[in-house]
């Protein structure tokens, strides 16, 4: 009796490239982070990818387990980057504040979709990444020695007593992330607006290491500000 071929119907295809997944994956975030989830649909990731949308679906079955693999193998490990690193509840607070900051222009320097998918599906209401996302931050291993770290180089008077140890993270955060999500916003509003890594960085730790006016200037406008108030 001849040989009958087997039928495949219905059958996934073989993997056709080790890189293949990853390929799709960076497709599907660089759509994210430039249109939004919700208004990014599989026929288009597929058409980034340069695959058919069953290649999609047989890679990553649902949308739930594509939004997973995001934060699980892009997100999450560049959280890891910034934190682990660093002796966060130890270490010399001007120094750790300056490494935290470097190492997050490093990951948004090799990751350029990160602030506008930051901002557009983790910090907005309604995010689509927002739970998925915070269950990666380290709070109490890193937020909050963090914190404490800066609460004793307040009392020690290495830092500004005015600062909130709890929200410092957050203003560098902010620092770091809005200008680069928001910068073709900027460069239309003002094209002369420079936002390279050296100039951003530059900026930020100029602000946080010695605020906008120097330490006469402070300390000037507050006494201005004492007197305005007991006139």
């Amino acid at each position: 009796m001849p040989n009958k071929r087997r039928s495949t119907a219905g059958r996934r295809a073989r993997q056709p490239d080790s890189d293949a997944r990853g390929h799709l994956l960076d497709a599907a975030i660089a759509l994210f982070a430039e249109r939004g989830i919700a208004n990014t649909t599989v026929a288009q990731i597929a058409a980034a990818g340069q695959v058919t949308s069953a290649m999609v679906h047989y890679w990553f079955d649902t949308r739930e387990r594509l939004l997973d693999a995001v934060v699980e193998e892009h997100i999450a490990p560049r959280f890891r980057a910034v934190w682990e690193p660093a002796d966060v509840g130890h270490g010399e607070p001007l120094e750790v504040v300056q490494g935290i900051v470097h190492r997050m222009f490093d990951v948004t320097e090799q990751a350029p979709w990160l602030p506008s998918l930051w901002l557009r599906e983790i910090v907005n209401e309604g995010g689509l990444l927002r739970e998925r996302a915070l269950r990666h931050i380290p709070v109490v291993k890193k937020l909050a020695p963090f914190g404490q770290n800066i609460a004793r180089g307040q009392q020690r008077g290495e830092v500004n007593g005015a600062i909130e140890p709890l929200l410092l993270f957050n203003s560098i955060l902010a620092l770091v992330m809005l200008p680069q999500a928001t910068a073709k916003i900027w460069r239309r509003v003002n094209p002369s607006l420079t936002l390279d890594r050296a100039t951003l960085e530059r900026h930020v730790i100029a602000l946080l290491m010695h605020g906008i006016a120097d330490g006469k200037a402070a300390a000037a406008g507050r006494q201005r500000g004492r007197s305005r108030s007991t006139a």
